[in-house]
């Protein structure tokens, strides 16, 4: 939970960055090209200049650390690296910022190689964007670790098991929670796409039955809510997950190809401004 409000927090102060920037370099950076050379601002937010030089370098530092989001998933020495979703967040959030520092870098200008850079990473973040969301299909237990059908099945027992401590199993409660979610059960060929809406609405539904529950405080009906919330996802997610597996196959196949573009571009554009004579002055 701490890590959630970490990523939340740099979200925050690169939004405000951002803000903050494009307000104080507005007259800048909504020129016509022709004034730009002679603003005042242009030796700094210029491609080449001290802070467009510099959004450059911390951009594509930013991309080229995301990468290791891969070796920690993909190699077995790094298996001891720490949480792999606080890994997926790190890599979700510098696949943004990344990109957004190299826009602000080419003072929304494109041309050439760079144009080509620039689409190619754009279709890298939008990507990114929808297979975060095929990540959130996988069941996850608690702790956030992947599970498979057989972990779901277990932990569902294991979520059960914690429920009861808090209801009897006589409670009219758990006849309302089986009407509900087999009801539930009924639905579309767009399961995929229900998901995404559906815990809001159970925690309505589990609000409602709840609130005339004698015996039952606020904290306990909030950590039953959880508790029904998270087993219901994970008995519904396990039911998908061939499929979607079978999705993120598909997706892998488009986003690794839009990468491996994006950082050759990215490559023979430093290569060309080094031997140019752009470097970062400082």
């Amino acid at each position: 939970m701490a890590w959630k409000h970490f990523f939340r927090s740099l979200y925050a102060l690169l939004f405000l960055f951002c803000a903050i920037l494009l307000f104080y370099g507005r007259t800048y950076y909504f020129a016509p090209a022709a004034q730009r050379a002679r603003h005042v601002l242009n030796p700094a937010l210029r491609q080449s200049g001290t802070a467009g030089h510099f959004f450059a370098i911390l951009g594509t530092f930013f991309m080229l650390l995301l990468l290791l989001y891969s070796v920690r998933k993909r190699c077995r020495f790094a298996s001891n690296w720490g949480d792999l979703s606080v890994w997926l967040s790190a890599h979700i959030f510098l696949g943004f910022a990344g990109p957004v520092l190299v826009l602000l870098h080419t003072v929304f200008k494109f041309s050439g190689i760079v144009a080509i850079a620039f689409w190619s990473m754009a279709l890298v973040v939008a990507s990114g964007v929808v297979g975060k969301y095929i990540f959130a299909f996988i069941p996850r237990s608690l702790s956030g670790m992947e599970l498979s059908r057989i972990e779901a099945e277990a932990e569902e027992i294991g979520l059960t098991f914690e429920m009861r401590k808090l209801l009897p199993a006589d409670h009219p409660f758990w006849q309302r929670l089986a009407d509900i979610e087999s009801a539930g059960a009924r639905r579309s060929r767009w399961e995929h796409l229900h998901l995404v809406f559906e815990p809001a609405q159970l925690r309505r539904q589990l609000r409602h039955l709840l609130a005339d529950s004698l015996g039952l405080g606020r904290r306990q009906r909030k950590k039953l809510i959880t508790l029904v919330v998270k087993r219901h996802m994970i008995h519904h997610k396990a039911q998908l997950l061939q499929q979607t597996l079978r999705i993120l196959h598909y997706w892998h196949l488009v986003h690794q190809p839009f990468v491996i573009i994006m950082f050759l571009i990215l490559a023979v554009h430093v290569y060309v401004s080094v031997r140019l004579g752009y470097v970062w002055k400082f």
